[in-house]
């Protein structure tokens, strides 16, 4: 099968998918589903990020206690 890559207006996206799957095709990555992949990743980051302060946080109250460095390199 042979891969190649198009520029095409927003407007007919779509339509070209279909057809490229009708004909037997694959549509590998539209660059609408690489902004949404890139969306998702920064929306994990700052999931994680928010997840890490809330745990130091609980940390520093007396409520949880944290793993020590070693405690984490152990683990590798």
């Amino acid at each position: 099968m042979t891969t190649f890559t198009i520029e095409i207006p927003d407007k007919v996206e779509k339509t070209l998918a279909d057809l490229v799957k009708q004909l037997g095709g694959k549509v590998i990555a539209t660059d609408t589903e690489k902004k949404l992949t890139r969306a998702a990743k920064k929306k994990q980051i700052l999931d994680d990020l928010e997840e890490s302060v809330r745990q130091v946080k609980l940390h520093q109250e007396g409520k949880i206690k944290l793993k020590s460095i070693d405690q984490l390199l152990n683990e590798l």
